[in-house]
């Protein structure tokens, strides 16, 4: 009895946090894109600052954040959505690393992914070279012309 009403003052105080990361696939080629997302739920209004992990072999084409607070009660949740697209820069196996929060002396951390890159049907684009054959351009002439 005691011990239940003591647990019913401090749970209130012990906060709860929860992240769960995902990838759409594990391995894809050079060609295809990547989604990474990361969802964080927490019974605390304030959810500290996200380290992200780093996406090596990956360049970041489009990112996306979003979050929603609910109310139950006297319960305050709060869930919040990154959500990356990666296209890949390289060819080979790399891991995505964890993404965490430090929270209360406490260290959040998601799983670890390891991602196979294999080539693709088409090539990386190329910025387009200038063409060396045309003549320079010439400025246009001030002034009225006349023919002869």
């Amino acid at each position: 009895m005691i011990t239940a009403l003591i647990l019913s003052f401090v749970s209130p105080v012990l906060a709860e946090i929860e992240m769960k990361a995902q990838v759409d696939k594990n391995n894809l080629t050079a060609d295809e894109l990547l989604t990474y997302k990361l969802v964080i739920t927490s019974d605390e209004k304030n959810i500290p600052r996200v380290q992200l992990p780093k996406f090596e072999g990956f360049n970041i084409a489009s990112q996306a954040q979003s979050s929603t607070v609910s109310f139950a009660k006297s319960n305050i949740k709060k869930i919040i959505v990154f959500a990356f697209i990666l296209r890949p820069n390289e060819v080979g196996e790399f891991k995505i690393g964890p993404s965490q929060i430090n929270f209360e002396g406490k260290t959040y951390k998601t799983e670890v992914f390891k991602i196979k890159i294999i080539q693709g049907k088409t090539k990386p684009l190329k910025p387009p070279q200038k063409d060396k054959t045309l003549p320079p351009e010439q400025p246009e002439e001030q002034g009225p012309k006349t023919t002869l």
